[in-house]
């Protein structure tokens, strides 16, 4: 099972790119979150994979996290949701709104993903919504209480930590828990403030 790949960027594609780790070129597929956060082609990437392997095919899944990794690695258990379907619910939102919309049910942008039907979504909400607060260390109410403000704004304030390259989790728990005025409702404020948190 290959776990992360460290090596040259070699090649950049819709949906993979190649990863050269000792001469030998990898084949990696990609999320679109991923492929607007790489390095340029020829820089030195560092991916975590996931490893599909099948009677006829073995493929390789690449993320810039653990946590999009982990995610996708959750969504491949839920039955009924491959690999494809997995990277297209990855790639249609971040992952912090991905994992409020299980914790907290929400189906319609779930379903909202192409491929993804309603009973889908309801199935991939009933078996993950347990596992998904627990991996991530949060509960439903984490998502809504406690927060002043504009809601949109803090989820926009997390997703800008996140692509500056924090994880899911350090991110919302910072924008959370910290001693941070949210009251203002602008994003580029709640980030200074988050990033002095962090320091």
């Amino acid at each position: 099972m290959i776990s992360h790949l460290k090596g040259i960027l070699e090649h950049i594609d819709k949906a993979h790119l190649v990863v050269d780790v000792g001469n030998v070129g990898y084949h990696v597929y990609v999320s679109s979150g991923t492929l607007t956060r790489l390095p340029k082609v020829g820089e030195k990437v560092h991916l975590f994979t996931h490893q599909v392997v099948r009677e006829d095919s073995v493929s390789l899944y690449g993320f810039l996290t653990k946590e999009e990794r982990n995610l996708f690695t959750l969504l491949l258990t839920v039955s009924g949701i491959g690999p494809k379907a997995s990277m297209s619910i990855i790639s249609g939102f971040p992952i912090d709104k991905i994992v409020t919309a299980i914790t907290q049910g929400d189906v319609d942008l779930i379903s909202s993903v192409p491929g993804i039907g309603k009973k889908t979504a309801q199935k991939l909400v009933i078996e993950l919504k347990e596992k998904v607060a627990k991996a991530y260390a949060i509960k439903p109410s984490d998502m809504t209480i406690g927060i002043e403000g504009d809601r949109a704004t803090v989820q926009d304030a997390i997703s800008a930590l996140i692509s500056l390259g924090y994880s899911p989790r350090e991110a919302r728990e910072t924008i959370m828990k910290s001693d941070i005025d949210l009251s203002s409702g602008n994003v580029e404020d709640i980030i200074k403030q988050a990033l002095k948190a962090l320091v």
